[in-house]
């Protein structure tokens, strides 16, 4: 109900123009309660099966770039950000290590979930995650973000989907791979 009502304060009082900040934001509190909702269940259940700790890493990823993304995706829109490409050098080899070292963070902390390094692990994959989508959402100019926003939206269908297989909720799994199909369609 608190949700609902913040939601529809927020839908009535943005200007039509400010439509797609709004989106942005939103598709990235989708991400951000998929990431949410792994950290939960990492947390409360270490010792879950292995496909539910890699639908775990799945909504962490993919929520994490998906928050982190469209906080990026707003800010360039709303004027708080540059809203031309801001590149760096080596960025794209930045963005190959932060996947590395989700991957290899996700590997060891799913092979052994039960050592002590595990959630320093997890919690390093998060901020892998956080940082890959902001790293790859600047370089994007603020006339090409309606793309990325969809992009966003896409991955945040998609790590809800993930959420579903984590709390073995059908709902939640279609409907986020409803999102995530039409996202990227």
């Amino acid at each position: 109900a608190v949700g609902a009502t913040i939601g529809g304060v927020a839908a009535r009082r943005v200007r039509m123009t400010g439509m797609p900040q709004l989106v942005a934001v939103l598709n990235g509190f989708g991400g951000a309660a998929s990431l949410l909702v792994g950290w939960e269940n990492f947390h409360s259940n270490p010792g879950s099966a292995l496909f539910v700790r890699a639908a775990v890493m799945v909504a962490i990823l993919i929520g994490g770039v998906a928050f982190s993304g469209s906080l990026v995706a707003y800010g360039k829109l709303s004027g708080r950000m540059p809203g031309r490409p801001l590149a760096f050098r080596g960025q794209l080899s930045v963005n190959i290590l932060l996947v590395l070292a989700f991957m290899i963070c996700s590997t060891i902390m799913l092979a052994s979930p039960g050592t002590g390094l595990a959630y320093a692990l997890f919690l390093a994959a998060i901020v892998a995650a956080l940082v890959l989508g902001v790293s790859g959402a600047i370089p994007i100019g603020g006339a090409d973000m309606p793309v990325v926003i969809a992009l966003l939206n896409s991955f945040s269908g998609l790590a809800a989907c993930a959420a579903g297989f984590i709390i073995l909720n059908k709902v939640l799994i279609v409907a986020g791979a409803l999102v995530g199909a039409s996202g990227l369609i």
